[in-house]
């Protein structure tokens, strides 16, 4: 058995917390069993390796949330990436075009998000999917839990039967809520997004579309699948499904009012609440923010905004956000991440970017360099050798390095590195970079 973790999303209805590059599934907002600060991901992945099938799983993901899985999950974790976002039946196709290579095609593939919220218990359960996956390769398997109320937040299943594990007599994705109660007194359960099948199941659908089915040449020809959700593709045109029913405790967090509730406190951050009621803050900024006489609401801060909302629209948040010509302020990298302090047009069409940078210790900055343009370094804690146009210097705090345009660099920290660096350049992105020929990369 296999797990595939779909890891994407545009990181829209948990803003301005989440973004392109750090969707929901990163935000660094539970608790584990210490006290510890943790995302989804992270806590989805140390209950796979409870489980024992954390060696087993895979996650498909976009090249912009490569960096942040890398540091939260190391470097290790096995990822397919993406060549463009384009829903879940391209990304799950591309998944199954590599797996096809490496495993035998009556292995199980569970096909699940990367963040459910979940007790260890419902990953126990995969071995009897597992089981019934073997029992019926000719089907598709799905797993519902009973509601616990009435909500247009979630897709239903309706089995035809109480039983434990069930044919599927229909589905029902997000109805209103009174169309929701009506659905729960006939027996329904909300769908989880999981997904179980034969690997020959998925490679027969991959057969079935008009290209290459080998991993390299379907990864080349990407953009040739057609952009749409494993649920139109596939799910809703399969004859044979079963559902199974899990008994634990099941949440999709992908709201703000969602979210708040397995929040282990009304505030995360430097905030204060007073008088108040039903009410969180989470504030990713260092300024303090204070909240008086608040009642059903949600308040955020980051660099990317502020949100103040009642908890009541936080599920329409998606419909209000309109497109912003400005990159992401926050990013996570492989070697720890990056937020934005200021940036500006100048007169002379450059723009200027000041970003403080957090990088972890033992990390090797790759050797490039920039076409367009002019760095400045600030070292505010931790050591750092560098080489500078084939020059090595020792950086500390205090040192202070300007880097023209065309001059090839590299860092390796020695200790956790924070700084500032102020950057002249033609965009706001960071896409003048430039990796440097091995022949070049020393003068000696």
């Amino acid at each position: 058995m296999y797990i595939l973790l779909l890891s994407g999303g545009s990181g829209k209805r948990l803003w301005p917390l989440s973004n392109d590059l750090s969707s929901k599934q990163f935000l660094r907002i539970l608790e584990d069993n210490q006290g510890q600060k943790q995302s989804m991901m992270e806590r989805v992945f140390l209950q796979l390796q409870e489980v024992g099938l954390s060696e087993r799983t895979v996650i498909t993901t976009t090249e912009a949330q490569l960096d942040a899985i890398e540091h939260q999950l190391g470097q290790d974790v096995a990822v397919i990436c993406e060549p463009s976002r384009r829903d879940t039946f391209p990304a799950i196709m591309l998944a199954t075009s590599y797996l096809a290579e490496i495993v035998d095609p009556t292995e199980t593939i569970v096909i699940m998000p990367v963040d459910p919220y979940v007790d260890t218990s419902f990953f126990e359960t995969f071995t009897a999917l597992d089981e019934a996956v073997h029992a019926h390769p000719e089907a598709l398997h799905l797993m519902g839990v009973e509601p616990l109320h009435p909500t247009p937040k979630y897709g239903y299943i309706i089995p035809e039967t109480g039983d434990k594990m069930a044919r599927v007599k229909k589905f029902q994705e997000k109805p209103t809520t009174a169309v929701a109660e009506q659905l729960i007194q006939e027996g329904a359960l909300w769908n989880c997004g999981v997904f179980a099948c034969q690997l020959s199941f998925l490679m027969k659908q991959l057969t079935a579309q008009d290209v290459p089915t080998a991993y390299r040449d379907l990864l080349a020809s990407y953009d040739a699948l057609e952009k749409t959700s494993f649920d139109y593709a596939i799910v809703e045109k399969t004859e044979s499904i079963y559902v199974h029913r899990y008994e634990g405790y099941w949440k999709d967090l992908g709201t703000w009012n969602t979210l708040t509730e397995e929040m282990p406190s009304v505030f995360h951050g430097n905030a204060r609440i007073l008088k108040s009621k039903n009410t969180h803050i989470v504030n990713e900024l260092q300024i303090p923010v204070l909240g008086i006489g608040l009642e059903d609401l949600v308040v955020s801060v980051s660099p990317d905004g502020v949100l103040v909302s009642s908890k009541d629209e936080t599920p329409h948040l998606k419909e209000y956000l309109v497109d912003q010509d400005l990159p992401p302020q926050f990013e996570w990298k492989r070697w720890g991440y990056a937020t934005i302090l200021h940036q500006q047009l100048l007169d002379d069409g450059r723009y200027a970017v000041t970003r403080r940078l957090h990088i972890k210790a033992d990390q090797m900055i790759s050797h490039h360099y920039h076409e367009h343009t002019d760095s400045t370094w600030s070292i505010l804690k931790g050591r750092a050798e560098a080489i500078i146009d084939g020059e090595q210097q020792l950086l500390g705090p205090t040192s202070v390095v300007h880097i023209p345009q065309g001059v090839p660099h590299t860092l390796k920290t020695l200790d956790d590195l924070i700084m500032i660096e102020v950057k002249y350049s033609v965009d706001w992105t960071e896409e003048d970079n430039y990796p440097l020929p091995i022949s070049l990369r020393s003068k000696g």
